[in-house]
């Protein structure tokens, strides 16, 4: 939902020429802006559709991964380099989230890189860096707010006094002030022009409403409970995040001798600290410590095979647990196939794409049991990214064909009548019919419709439309979301 939000936005706010006010359906909308700036670019090439939408996302999140390879290759070596990297290329999470038409790509890259960046200006005590960690605070201000000054901030103040260099003369030396003003220079100016050309609602929509009520106040059903980070850092990193105890462990061991590695603990405490009060928990929130989590994950193995370290953390236990994981995943998506109602029309032979991770988990047990500890890791790597391809090439196309927006989006135009929605409709429809569609609230606004433009098309959920009394109006299509409550129902009126 949030995709088609962000998409249609940015095409409303290039064809407005509006570069200061986000608006989707004709009302304010709750994401800054620079997305829509890259959107927008991709828009004038390629024109409007998801491919330009996410079209830069997909570049960041490739920029992300050479950011992360460069610095680890940098600070550790390049073994560690290669291993997180590969990670991260094999994460379910981080193969979805640099898919989509959001902020989070933008945010994920500019936090990596700025941070990436601190640590080393941190640790060369070259100022250069330190100021592209606040240039990227700036860019990230304006990519989704607050947040990309929250999180640095705070993973900064973690690892100076888990490192024991928390003091007036470090934070004069880490250019902390003349780092602020400029990040401000760089976001604030926007927000600025936001206010003046809206009278300050939108900043006041943004900060008050999107920010600080959602963090305080379960925000439109996300409600989590206060380990749901860690819960979501383990699923996402799968299948390398069962070596999470030893790789923690062997970082807080190595931090004097490898001082990277307690900032990359930091980063996680951080942010999962952060979002541990938080009463809105969306699956993206805590991605900005991913990377810092798979290089831990990445210098774990190098450290076994280096140390000859098999009794000692005995990585037999954790390949056990990810080969039981690894089983109940086709067999959870069997089930799925057979049980859940939405599902029942898709072929259950997609569940056999999960068995690929079923054999890399055999065969990373196996490799382990022979106390190959690399080949194990090539095994599971491998064996995701295998299955993420397949995951993209056949079942979710499957699903996306299923979708009650691409069932009825030919039927709707077909009528060429005036459309409406009935105060609920999924944005992907405002998206791909390249239009505003008015946002009805009640029968008399649907009657002054009806009055002025006669015959009309009606877009509305089944829930909302159930207390509507009419008779004039016939219905010419239902369709049931796999993801989200509501029936889609599409009526006209001849």
């Amino acid at each position: 939902l949030d995709e088609a939000k962000n998409a249609q936005c940015a095409a409303e706010m290039l064809e407005a020429r509006d570069f200061f006010v986000p608006r989707f359906n004709g009302q304010f909308h709750d994401k800054p802006v620079l997305q829509y700036v890259f959107m927008m670019g991709a828009y004038q090439v390629f024109g409007i559709n998801s491919f330009s939408a996410r079209l830069f996302s997909v570049l960041f999140g490739v920029l992300m991964l050479v950011v992360v390879f460069q610095f680890v290759n940098k600070l550790l070596n390049e073994k560690v380099a290669f291993y997180a990297t590969l990670i991260l290329a094999s994460s379910l999470q981080m193969s979805w989230q640099f898919r989509m038409a959001a902020p989070d790509p933008y945010l994920l890259f500019l936090l990596t890189l700025g941070m990436l960046s601190f640590f080393y200006g941190y640790q060369s005590r070259r100022s250069t860096y330190l100021y592209v960690f606040y240039i990227c605070i700036g860019l990230g201000f304006v990519a989704k707010g607050p947040i990309a000054y929250a999180l640095p901030g705070l993973s900064v103040v973690v690892f100076l006094l888990l490192n024991r260099d928390f003091s007036w003369q470090r934070i004069v030396s880490l250019r902390a002030f003349e780092g602020i003003v400029l990040s401000l220079a760089i976001g604030l100016p926007w927000y600025v022009g936001t206010g003046l050309a809206t009278n300050w609602e939108w900043p006041e929509y943004f900060f008050i409403t999107h920010n600080i009520s959602r963090y305080t106040n379960t925000f439109e059903g996300h409600h989590g409970f206060p380990f749901d980070g860690v819960v979501i850092v383990i699923a996402a990193l799968l299948p390398l995040s069962v070596f999470l105890p030893q790789a923690f462990f062997v970082g807080w061991k190595e931090r004097k001798q490898q001082p990277f590695l307690l900032f990359s603990i930091s980063v996680f405490i951080a942010v999962i600290g952060f979002f541990f009060f938080s009463q809105t928990v969306l699956p993206s929130y805590p991605a900005p410590c991913m990377p810092f989590v798979a290089v831990l994950l990445g210098y774990f193995p190098v450290k076994v095979e280096e140390e000859n370290g098999w009794q000692r953390f005995k990585p037999v236990f954790n390949a056990v647990v990810y080969m039981v994981i690894s089983i109940a995943l086709p067999v959870a998506a069997w089930i799925a196939f057979h049980k859940v109602p939405e599902l029942k029309q898709l072929s259950p032979a997609y569940s056999l794409v999960f068995v690929i991770a079923s054999l890399g988990g055999l065969l990373g047990l196996w490799f382990i049991h022979q106390k190959k500890m690399s080949s194990a890791f090539y095994s599971y790597t491998a064996s995701f990214v295998v299955l993420l391809m397949l995951v993209f090439q056949f079942p979710m196309p499957a699903l996306d064909r299923l979708n009650p927006v691409t069932n009825s989006l030919a039927l709707i135009e077909s009528y060429n009548k005036p459309i409406v929605h009935y105060r609920r409709i999924n944005p992907a429809y405002v998206f791909n019919l390249h239009r505003i569609v008015p946002d009805l609230h009640n029968e008399e606004e649907l009657d002054d419709f009806i009055r002025e433009h006669g015959s009309v098309i009606v877009i509305s959920a089944e829930k909302e439309w159930r207390e509507v009394k009419r008779t004039d109006m016939k219905q010419v299509f239902e369709g049931r979301y796999l993801f989200e409550p509501p029936k889609a129902i599409v009526l006209i009126r001849e």
